[in-house]
């Protein structure tokens, strides 16, 4: 007796076929609600940035700047950043703002990444307020070089853009979060399908019935189309008759 459960991938294609309509009701329905719960609790965030350029100033005086001085000041822009995020400097950062965040607040808003192989390098406010984002930027432009050039001998950094005020957010992305709980809607529904294949255990089929028993088949019950008509009812032959079901 075969007692394992196979899957035919025929029969998952046709549920999943025959479901169709499930499936893209669900897709809409879950793309509209992540896209009314992204609306609707999602704060939107406002990113306002700085470009700073990191000086090696001991290149200064030389007539010119050698490969080896953009060197050194590439490898700077890692030491940059993080001097950019402690104490000392988000302190007066935050000073600088008239203390409407701190600066443990201040160093969650920020991201801070050089700008492809050179020696610049770019500082992203992160906030809710858009006006908050480009004046805690600007802050760091103000405070940043000449905090910098205290700790790092023999360098210092210079502004290469100051922040705007940015005019839309960069998160959430609608779109993006609108197809996501699509495709989630999507997923959910697919498996559902899948599952109820492989837990139907009804003989549906002369096949089914030998999967479970090595028992011969005596006979089988042919189908029959039944209409009511006129108080009774009327059975039809057809090409399919046979084509029974097991006993």
């Amino acid at each position: 007796m075969d007692t394992t459960i196979e899957l035919d991938l025929r029969e998952v294609f046709s549920a999943l076929v025959r479901k169709l309509w499930l499936i893209v009701l669900c897709a809409v329905l879950a793309g509209a609600a992540a896209l009314v719960y992204t609306a609707s609790f999602v704060t939107p965030l406002y990113q306002a940035s700085i470009s700073i350029y990191v000086n090696n100033s001991n290149a200064e005086g030389k007539g010119g700047i050698s490969s080896s001085d953009l060197a050194t000041s590439q490898k700077l822009v890692d030491t940059y950043i993080n001097i950019l995020k402690s104490d000392t400097v988000l302190d007066k950062v935050a000073d600088a703002v008239d203390g409407e965040v701190t600066a443990k607040e201040i160093r969650k808003m920020i991201e801070s990444e050089a700008m492809g192989n050179t020696e610049v390098f770019q500082v992203q406010i992160a906030n809710a307020d858009p006006k908050l984002a480009a004046e805690i930027a600007n802050a760091i432009a103000t405070v940043a070089p000449t905090e910098i050039a205290k700790i790092v001998d023999g360098s210092s950094a210079r502004i290469v853009d100051y922040a705007k005020v940015p005019e839309e957010p960069y998160t959430p992305s609608f779109i993006k979060n609108t197809v996501l709980g699509a495709c989630v809607g999507i997923l959910v529904v697919v498996l559902v399908i899948v599952l109820q294949v492989l837990l139907d255990v009804r003989i549906k089929s002369e096949a089914d019935l030998r999967k479970i028993s090595d028992a011969p088949v005596l006979g089988v019950i042919p189908d029959y189309d039944l209409d009511y008509k006129s108080g009774g009812y009327t059975s039809h032959s057809s090409s399919d008759d046979t084509n029974g079901k097991g006993a």
